[in-house]
């Protein structure tokens, strides 16, 4: 075997057990435990390792919570990436009612991830919100790309969505924010007066551009 393949075949090993590490991680945190109550220990023990072991790959749990918080939110980004892609070629209310009802559903299935991710930007440790800000620019900056190819798509001519796409996203966190210790029915009223918003605020954004 050669070196380079050598170096390879390793740097895949130690890859796939730093996702191993943060798989089990985050399914601790989705088992309901505060990532503030973790220890190395408790991670290794979900890993299926021992536990200096661990340190081969992190540091410090905090090290841990940066690459969990970063690996919450890439999950985060594929899901609504995904969610996009099933709604580009719909008329824009019909592809809102159908956003939101995916959104809706993405709530209760990332809720730890969601209550992790606000935990964290209160974090003291600043690099928490600096990679927090970093990922919700990029997912409303490819929001914003879909949202311009979609109006090509209707004829619509190519527009910039980077003003409706940033009020999205405000309107999409305040709901989260105000919703995580709401029951069923009133997330539900919640939705429908999320949906309402936004409907106002696509409609403002076409008279204003018209």
């Amino acid at each position: 075997m050669s070196e380079s393949v050598s170096k390879n075949t390793r740097s895949d090993r130690k890859e796939a057990t730093r996702r191993r590490i943060l798989g089990a991680a985050l399914q601790l945190v989705e088992e309901g435990r505060s990532p503030d109550a973790l220890g190395l220990r408790e991670v290794a023990r979900a890993a299926g390792m021992a536990a200096p072991s661990l340190y081969n790959h992190f540091a410090d749990m905090d090290e841990l919570g940066l690459a969990l918080v970063d690996e919450s939110l890439l999950r985060l980004r594929a899901a609504a990436r995904g969610a996009r892609k099933e709604i580009m070629n719909q008329e824009a209310e019909v592809a809102l009612k159908t956003l939101l009802q995916q959104f809706g559903k993405a709530v209760a299935h990332f809720e730890p991830v969601l209550r992790l991710l606000i935990l964290q930007w209160f974090n003291p440790n600043p690099e928490y919100r600096r990679i927090i800000r970093r990922e919700l620019s990029i997912m409303r900056r490819e929001m914003a790309s879909d949202m311009s190819d979609a109006a090509v798509r209707r004829g619509l001519g190519k527009s910039r969505y980077e003003v409706e796409s940033d009020a999205i996203f405000s309107l999409l966190i305040t709901y989260v924010l105000n919703v995580l210790d709401m029951g069923k029915e009133k997330r539900e009223q919640r939705l429908a007066m999320l949906e309402r918003q936004m409907l106002m605020m696509v409609l403002g954004s076409r008279a204003l551009n018209g």
